[in-house]
């Protein structure tokens, strides 16, 4: 048995299950990709794995360039079998258990322990979603992540050509909370956050990577949720020294929900920073570029900071 009909069993089929009825991947562009973190990019390749088969060689890339800058290849391992626990099976899954052997190949040759017995992954060939997906040619499913991928693609607010942007988001999906990923990990001066609570890890470590990569990162939260179990903001001011306030006012909430990056752009909605929120509620947020709108809420959370 091959280690690809190992992962896939313990995934809970075979290799040689049809899609039918399993789990069909989302589509996710070596552009969108390349500027993941680290985390992201795994949970989403192995989430969007006929994409990854697909341009194959585009995503190889970028893992490279993740393990050249000093990934750590257990963090790495670990990651990605808890992804594999947590998907279903059928042949998207195959396509998942294929990516999954290369990424780890991948880390073994990065700590030198290739030998002639190391499994070496199945080459990927330049295949389409069907027939990495077993879904057919042209068939009703393509023609559904078609229209899903032109809902995505972002309009300009104003006219052609502008680099003017308004973007909705909604939740419960792990495609929006990359989105909100991706919008964090691309501070490079400031990072200003007013949100009701902080409870959901992986947003944490993208607000700590971004202090650590030198965005000056400030944190406004509400003070009664700032005691519940698993509020990550006063981790975050141990942990990166970053600074909080709170509204310091039992009798009401600090309510608001946003987010402004360089003073350039805007994350704003009803999404609160919370693994309820990703997972289980419905939410809704504009991200957005406009001067306008990001002067305002800047100008917004400078007013709530000085007032705490």
């Amino acid at each position: 048995m091959s280690l690809v009909d190992i992962l896939s069993a313990c995934l809970g089929g075979t290799s040689q299950q049809s899609s039918s009825g399993g789990r069909q991947a989302t589509y996710l562009s070596a552009d969108e990709a390349s500027r993941m973190p680290l985390e992201a990019f795994l949970q989403r390749s192995l989430e969007s794995a006929p994409s990854a088969l697909e341009q194959s060689g585009a995503f190889a890339n970028i893992f490279q360039g993740h393990l050249q800058n000093g990934a750590d290849t257990a963090y790495i391992a670990q990651t990605i079998q808890s992804e594999l626990v947590r998907l279903a099976s059928n042949n998207t899954d195959k396509a998942t258990a294929q990516w999954a052997c290369q990424l780890l190949a991948q880390c073994a040759q990065k700590t030198g322990r290739a030998g002639n017995d190391m499994y070496k992954p199945p080459q990927a060939q330049n295949q389409s979603y069907a027939q990495v997906t077993g879904s057919g040619n042209g068939g009703e499913w393509e023609m559904q992540e078609t229209k899903r991928r032109q809902q995505y693609q972002p309009q300009p607010a104003h006219h052609q050509g502008s680099d003017v942007y308004i973007r909705s988001y909604f939740f419960p999906s792990e495609e929006s909370f990359g989105k909100l990923i991706e919008f964090l990990s691309s501070a490079q001066s400031t990072l200003d956050i007013c949100v009701f609570n902080i409870t959901d890890n992986d947003i944490a470590r993208a607000i700590g990577n971004a202090k650590k990569r030198g965005v000056e990162v400030r944190i406004i939260t509400d003070d009664e949720q700032l005691k519940c179990k698993g509020s990550d903001v006063e981790r975050l001011s141990d942990q990166y020294g970053i600074p909080f306030k709170t509204d310091n006012d039992p009798q009401k909430f600090m309510h608001s929900k946003f987010a402004v990056i360089d003073r350039r752009a805007v994350w704003a909605g009803s999404y609160n920073w919370t693994i309820a929120a990703r997972r289980s509620n419905n939410e809704s947020v504009i991200c957005t570029n406009d001067q306008t709108t990001a002067k305002a809420f800047s100008n917004e959370f400078e007013k709530l900071w000085n007032e705490f």
